[in-house]
């Protein structure tokens, strides 16, 4: 698990990572960001993102590397967790996340 230092995703910005499920075992978010969003840096656990459009976000890790990301409606991808910062390009975006909790 990468988590460290950054802030949740949900204290940065709870207005758009809302929290729509959580018990021991998971906690699912519904993110929503405008095209043209800015998030400082925060940070993600191992997790499954769902993307329900298309987007296209700027991030960048707190080493400084910047990655683009795209993702397509309907793609389904495994994340080990990050620490980031991100600006989304093109979008809006929309993902369905499934954050794992307790692993190993």
């Amino acid at each position: 698990m990468v988590m460290g230092r950054s802030p949740d995703s949900t204290v940065v910005d709870p207005e758009g990572h809302l929290v729509a499920m959580e018990n021991e075992h998971v906690r699912v978010l519904e993110i929503r960001l405008p095209q043209g969003a800015e998030l400082p840096m925060h940070s993600h656990p191992p997790r499954v993102i769902v993307a329900v459009n298309s987007y296209r976000l700027k991030s960048t890790d707190k080493e400084g590397r910047v990655s683009i990301v795209e993702r397509r409606s309907g793609e389904t991808v495994w994340s080990d967790g990050e620490e980031h910062a991100a600006e989304v390009l093109e979008g809006p975006t929309h993902t369905i996340e499934i954050e794992l909790k307790n692993l190993g």
